[in-house]
């Protein structure tokens, strides 16, 4: 029960400054007003001759991506099919307006770019990127009249890279198909970032983290190219150079053979990333953003005003409009906070990867055709505390990472990265209209994730003792009850705190000054919480504190249980609440409180209304399913025990 599944490495796929430019706020304005369907008007104007017309037309695709609404109607249209092949027109301007309304339409969501796959974007896309890996010599070209940002051929490439980078994340399809591509060695070559810039060296390395995981067909190109990731291990520099280190880690760390071999120098990089004080960076660029966010954008706003475009060459248009989206000197330093933030999350991820066990999966034997005979057994208290894991006791990581994680202090550098960050550098964040804090948070969810799956792999002792578990599970419960009620944070949250609340199971004096208010607090989490499995953890807690609180407590958790279970939908909510319930009787059979709540009468009706829910949600819990099969029968064992101890009991009492 309440096991951990491996959290992969995901790449965030969101723009890294994550400021629309003006001129695209100014053509949807337009757009929005001159067609009143702008998906037939694109339509229109990706398949005209005119190179121009097809330049507007794809713009106007990348703006209606950021539209939930509009991008289901592109979806259901043939507008990506049309566009597919423009990746390949002629016309450079053309490829990269192509690229970028792809790309932008890929960061949609995994059902988008299934989308994009199924009509066909990956047969242009990795033709255009096999060009580039046919030219062995090409590097990338740096445009002086654009302030030294790439050329409008590499541009192309890093638009492309990062479309493919987001739709071999979200389908298998497209990994299958550039593993087919052999394009793979030309990628590598890109990370040297002295030739390539860090813009294409980033872009690329978080394309290979993606290939690299699980894809053994990739392991042998990276076996052959040690060297390059390991020099990129030891890169100093600012945040471009932390995030490129750290993503080098995780592609190595993705290689079994390679994560085996070079432990002892992928955990001192992540440690690197991980001593930068996020804290400090973002305290320095909120004090700047308000006061430079609107010059910029008022400087912008001139420039464009005073643009004559009526006797344009196509390149004098194309140059125009690149310089129109280069970005400010502030959506750089966003930017380069925000390779911090995304580095310290993959270094969260890539040591949640190395933590995880891989005795997670369950074996599928469907217990359903089993008899009424094989499920009524007594239960035995003894051999139901000993069949669940005591995951307090043992160490279940290998010694080299488990030396790695504690010499580094990797659980305390977590837990800061995990910990809100000031209330008035959120709310500078909450104001503007940058990412940054959305990548905190992911950054937190990342960290609370990996101290879950450490809670679950490392001895009591190894994370600190009793007393430091205790005292970061009280700050968590203070997060959760006092801070915003965040369903994003509050699952991995809740996770925590019933990870690390197994380990205080012989430390019943901690909880000794618990209250019926506090516990009050939990219950009523419960009661307010719509998420399912936010649900499954709180509960999944009470029935741990009921081994550790007094009688009068652990009456109102049982109470409190069976009272839930029978209002409850979610099946899977139910079967941990019950899993809970049964390990509060291991240790006692608390027979008074039995009676006092007619708990035998109620568990059995509890009984039906589970067997009844399961027949109902069977194909909904996928992997789950086994589990819930085996609650199933405890409780069935469970129910019988229950019925004969009370026998004794009343026997014994004269009642």
């Amino acid at each position: 029960m309440g096991k951990t599944k491996k959290n992969k490495i995901r790449p965030a796929k969101v723009n890294p400054i994550g400021i629309p430019s003006l001129r695209d706020l100014e053509n949807e304005d337009e757009f929005n007003m001159e067609n009143s369907n702008p998906i037939e008007a694109i339509r229109d104007q990706l398949q005209c001759s005119n190179v121009e017309e097809k330049i507007n037309g794809l713009q106007a695709l990348a703006v209606l991506s950021s539209n939930k609404n509009k991008v289901v109607n592109i979806c259901s249209s043939d507008v990506i099919r049309i566009a597919a092949p423009l990746l390949v027109e002629p016309n450079n301007a053309v490829r990269n307006a192509c690229a970028g309304a792809l790309r932008n339409l890929s960061v949609c969501g995994v059902e988008v770019c299934e989308n994009l796959v199924d009509q066909d974007v990956l047969t242009p896309l990795l033709v255009l990127l096999n060009e580039y890996a046919k030219e062995a010599n090409w590097v990338p070209e740096f445009d002086e009249k654009l302030t030294g940002q790439l050329g409008l051929k590499s541009d192309i490439f890093l638009q492309s890279v990062n479309l493919l980078w987001n739709l071999c994340e979200s389908t298998s399809v497209a990994l299958e198909n550039f593993n087919q591509s052999h394009i793979l060695e030309s990628f590598i070559r890109c990370l040297d970032y002295k030739v390539f810039g860090f813009d294409i060296a980033i872009s690329v390395a978080q394309c290979l983290l993606v290939i690299s995981e699980e894809n053994p067909n990739s392991w042998n190109v990276f076996n052959n190219h040690v060297p390059e990731f390991i020099c990129l291990l030891n890169i100093e520099g600012d945040h471009s150079h932390t995030f490129l280190r750290t993503l080098a880690a995780g592609i190595l760390s993705n290689v079994p053979a390679l994560a085996a071999a070079y432990v002892n120098k992928i955990f001192p990089a992540l440690s690197a990333t991980f001593d930068v004080n996020h804290r400090t960076v973002l305290g320095d660029i909120t004090s700047t953003l308000p006061l430079q966010q609107q010059p910029n954008q008022t400087e912008l706003e001139v420039k464009m005003d005073v643009v004559d475009v009526g006797e344009e060459t196509d390149e004098a248009a194309s140059l125009r409009r690149r310089k129109q989206d280069l970005p400010t000197d502030i959506e750089i330093q966003v930017k380069n906070v925000g390779y911090l933030l995304e580095a310290q999350k993959v270094a969260a991820e890539i040591i949640t990867n190395q933590c995880a066990t891989d005795d997670d999966e369950w074996i599928d034997n469907d217990a359903d055709d089993a008899s009424d005979n094989e499920s009524v057994h007594d239960y035995d208290s003894n051999s139901k505390a000993n069949s669940t894991t005591n995951l307090q006791n043992t160490d279940k990581l290998p010694v080299e990472v488990l030396e790695a994680i504690k010499s580094f202090g990797f659980v305390e550098k977590l837990w800061h990265k995990a910990k809100p960050i000031q209330d008035n550098v959120s709310q500078i964040l909450r104001e503007t209209s940058y990412t940054l804090l959305n990548k905190v948070k992911s950054l937190r969810v990342s960290c609370l994730l990996c101290l879950q799956n450490l809670c679950n792999s490392m001895s009591t002792e190894d994370l600190g003792g009793p007393t430091a578990i205790y005292a970061v599970w009280l700050d968590l419960g203070q997060q959760v009850f006092q801070g915003p009620q965040d369903l994003i944070l509050l699952e991995p949250s809740t996770s925590l705190m019933r990870a690390s609340l197994e380990h205080l199971k012989k430390s019943p004096e901690l909880f000794a000054q618990m209250s019926e208010n506090d516990l009050e607090l939990m219950l009523n989490g419960v009661n307010k919480c719509t998420m399912p499995e936010i649900r499954a953890n709180w509960l999944r807690m009470l029935g741990t504190l009921g081994c550790l609180l007094s009688e009068r407590l652990v009456k109102v958790i049982i109470e409190f249980i069976l009272d839930t279970c029978s209002k409850e939908q979610d099946v899977w909510t139910i079967s941990e609440s019950i899993d809970a319930l049964m390990d509060m009787f291991s240790d006692n059979d608390w027979n008074q409180i039995v009676v006092e709540l007619n708990f035998h009468e109620r568990i059995k009706a509890l009984e039906k209304v589970f067997k009844s829910k399961i027949r109902q949600q069977k194909r909904e819990l996928n992997e789950r399913y086994p589990a819930v099969l085996t609650v199933r029968t405890n409780l069935s064992r469970f129910v019988k025990y229950v019925e004969s101890e009370l026998k004794k009991f009343s026997s014994t009492n004269g009642t």
